[in-house]
């Protein structure tokens, strides 16, 4: 018979893919229509922290995106209970909601003296019509006349002390070199588990980022009431190396790797320096993948900051047996066809054109083997043990005869 972990692997891998394109398994947020860009999440006023909630506080969630006109459009939300594989929970609205779905995003703004006309929309959670009644993931889904043309996804945690962890560049495969391994603990107090192989689940993400994610590896030692994660090879990572920066925060004025700015009527235009594969571990004070919208002459940069097609050029030899992407959060960890870089065989470069917002950006050179979903860094940015990245642990349960999934506990820790 079929471990309830088995049967969770299988379906937390299904519902990642769900439709999502095969080079990646899943992503923060998406859209499905061309018109709609910029989607962000804020937590609580802090652009740089995870979608996460603390149950019956104060906290919210400010969710934004723009759409690509200055037509006013209906768009209403709704708010959906998922497990911790992101399939719906089974559980009806007034279980997880004390309020009402299907309500309109309310808060819109047209764009101002932009070269590209936008509408900004805006929405927060919990507000005065719909809060959150339990903890654990849920997917908000922008509609317009029923159909999906956006989504988000965040999560709720009842923020319990139940995770302790480290992360060190010495790990089982190499010392001090291309790797980085998280040890963690997990203490079962103020849980009823009986079974921590069936009611305990914990994933593990580098810079939240899905495409490496690692989901519920197995604990390497039980005492009762607390689970050990040492010596675990699934928690080894690849160091990876520093995001890439850039900053368009005027059009007239050339910022952090800016190479050339440009205005073909209508539009702006910016070409970054041209990039190179990394050979040695770049320091660098990134941001772990953000972004943040900005323009430094705005009073509202959400309305007044422009659009402009941002060109990223990579100076490589051609790469056989798997696509190359640029992404950060800017795109929502999407691996797709949007974000892929084509070769240019004459110049001997990669090249990406991306439609992006005026602001400071991360980003980084992924590698995805055929037959792969997760991306590399080692091919571009190379491995190093220095890098400065952030893992975020989810701690799942699910109690005997309970019908969904409690985030219990969440930990961010930093690599110094």
């Amino acid at each position: 018979m079929k471990t309830r972990k088995r049967i969770f692997n299988t379906v937390f891998t299904a519902a990642l893919l769900f439709l999502l394109p095969a080079a990646v398994k899943a992503q923060w947020s998406g859209s499905s229509s061309e018109r709609i860009n910029t989607l962000r999440m804020i937590a609580d006023g802090d652009w740089e922290r995870m979608p996460l909630l603390t149950l019956n506080s104060d906290e919210t969630i400010e969710f934004s995106f723009d759409e690509m006109s200055h037509q006013y459009r209906r768009f209403t939300y709704h708010i959906t209970h998922c497990d911790a594989g992101w399939v719906p929970s089974d559980l009806i609205e007034s279980e997880y909601l004390d309020g009402f779905n299907d309500r309109p995003v309310d808060d819109w703004k047209k764009s101002l003296n932009t070269t590209f006309a936008y509408t900004h929309y805006r929405l927060t959670l919990p507000n005065n019509e719909v809060k959150l009644k339990l903890s654990g993931n849920y997917r908000l889904s922008i509609r317009e006349d029923g159909k999906e043309v956006a989504w988000f996804r965040f999560c709720v945690t009842e923020d319990m002390p139940n995770l302790a962890a480290t992360v060190s560049g010495n790990t089982d495969i190499d010392t001090h070199k291309s790797h980085q391994q998280v040890d963690m603990a997990v203490s079962l107090n103020g849980l009823t588990v009986r079974d921590p192989e069936r009611e305990i689940y914990t994933i593990v993400m580098q810079n939240r980022r899905f495409d490496n994610a690692v989901i519920n590896p197995r604990y390497t030692y039980n005492n009762g009431n607390r689970l050990t994660f040492e010596h675990c090879r699934e928690l080894i990572f690849p160091a990876g190396n520093e995001y890439r920066r850039f900053e368009i925060v005027n059009m007239h004025d050339y910022f952090r790797n800016v190479d050339r700015m440009s205005f073909y009527d209508p539009y702006f235009h910016a070409g970054l320096m041209k990039d190179t594969r990394h050979h040695a571990y770049n320091f660098d004070n990134d941001h772990n993948g953000r972004f943040l919208i900005r323009y430094n002459q705005a009073a509202d940069s959400d309305t007044e900051a422009d659009y402009l097609f941002v060109h990223f050029t990579l100076s490589l030899e051609r790469l056989t047996g798997g696509r190359l992407y640029v992404s950060g959060d800017f795109n929502g960890g999407n691996l797709t066809s949007g974000h892929e870089m084509t070769y240019d065989e004459r110049e001997k470069t990669y090249q990406a054109t991306l439609l992006l917002k005026q602001g400071a950006y991360d980003y980084h050179y992924l590698w995805v083997p055929d037959g792969k979903t997760g991306g590399e860094t080692r091919p571009i940015e190379g491995d190093w043990y220095e890098t400065r990245n952030e893992y975020n642990i989810l701690l799942y349960y699910r109690q005997r005869g309970s019908r969904y999934d409690r985030l219990v506990s969440t930990l961010n820790i930093t690599t110094e």
